[in-house]
Order: C-alpha cells, then structure tokens, then sequence
C-alpha cells in the first residue's frame, strides 16, 4: 500500500455533487492496485465492479450514450454513502496494518513542534479537529492539506491556505492579513471579526459552488458566525 493509496481513498469520499473529483477515475484506479495484488481494497474494487464499471466506456466519444451515463451516474451519486462507509472501514483496516502511512495526521503537540523547529510549508498533512486558538502561526503554507481547528485569535499573518480542504474550522478574530486562500474548499467555517487587511481570498469552493472569490468573501463570508 502506497501514501498516494490513501489519498485517493480520502478523495473518494468528496460528495459527487460537488463535480471537482472524477470518483469514476479514482475508482478505476482502485479496482487497477486491487487487481495488482492489494487485497485490503477488495470491498471497493467490488463496490465498482456491481454496477459502475461501465461508466468509464459510456463516457468515450465513440461509444457516448449519455442517457445511460446520467442513469448509472445517478445511481452511483445515490450509493455514494455506502462507498464512503467502505473506505472508512478500509482505511481503519490499513491503519491497523500499517500505522506508518497515517504519520500526516498531525497533532496539537506535533504540529506546534515543528513549527517551533523552524518548518514553515506543510503538504498533505491532516489537522483534524485541533485547538490552535491563540497561536502563532505567521508565515506558514499548508498545501493539499486536510484542515479542520479553531484558530480564533490567532496569528495567521501572511499565511497561505492552497488547494486545501477546510471544514468546520473557526478563523473568528484571527489575523489573516497578507494571507491567502486560494483553490481551497471550505464548509462551515467562520470568519466573523478577522482582520484581513490584504488578505486574498480566490477561485475557492463551497459545495457545489465554484470560483468564489474576493466579492463574495467581502460580501458575505467575513460575517459568517
């Protein structure tokens, strides 16, 4: 099992409504390292196999039939949360097996170490549900990272937040000028009182919405509460 397994395993579990994964690609990729000799992805490769293996043929020019994509699509689009209790319950098994793929899920206590050691970009990392109110964290890039803290209060000045996933986290009061947010999806987040002097905010998603920008920040998403 390889790092970029388990990424496309996380990925997988985007909801299709959203239309930023190609989940019929990453299955297909799937059911390939499956057939490759990794049995731990057996569920999943099964899960394509009964109903959604056509799809990638329907979607070819030559063989195009979109009434029946948009069929099977549909059907996949309503399974979808049987597929995301499958990769949960095969991502539990691998982490069993081998802990030393999920060393990216940081800490509370990890994360501020290595920024303490002078780390100032983090890629692929998972920040999940972490306290980080009242910290200093200037200068960082967090890149396809998975980011879910509450950082009210704290220092986040010339901060970049790239092709990230952001849920449930809590800027309220934090200092964002000079920083960035760009390709990042966010959902459920809250900006209420930050400053932002400076601050970019760029071609973001929120469901299914896409290409939200400086406007819409401005408008409405620095008073979210």
């Amino acid at each position: 099992m390889t790092r970029k397994t388990i990424e496309i395993l996380i990925k997988l579990k985007e909801k299709p409504s959203t239309e930023k994964v190609d989940h019929i690609l990453l299955l297909e990729k799937i059911y390939s390292e499956y057939s490759n000799g990794i049995p731990e992805l057996k569920p999943i490769a099964l899960f394509y196999l009964n109903g959604f293996d056509d799809l990638p043929a329907l979607k070819e020019k030559h063989l195009w039939n979109e009434l029946k994509f948009n069929e099977i699509r549909k059907d996949f689009v309503d399974a979808h949360n049987e597929l995301v209790e499958l990769i949960d319950e095969t991502l539990n098994e691998i982490k069993d097996k081998e802990t030393d793929l999920f060393d990216y899920q940081l800490t509370k206590t990890e994360f501020l170490e290595q920024i303490q050691s002078g780390k100032v970009v983090f890629e692929e990392i998972d920040l999940e549900n972490l306290d980080l109110r009242n910290q200093k964290l200037s200068g960082i890039t967090f890149k396809n990272c998975f980011i879910s803290a509450d950082f009210r209060n704290s220092d986040l000045t010339n901060t970049k937040f790239i092709k990230s996933n952001i849920k449930t986290s809590d800027f309220r009061n934090a200092n964002l000028s000079n920083g960035l947010m760009e390709n990042v999806s966010f959902e459920a987040t809250r900006f209420k009182g930050a400053k932002t002097n400076g601050f970019i905010f760029n071609d973001n998603f929120c469901h299914s919405a896409e290409g939200i920008g400086q406007n819409e920040f401005n408008d409405w998403i620095i008073e979210t509460e």
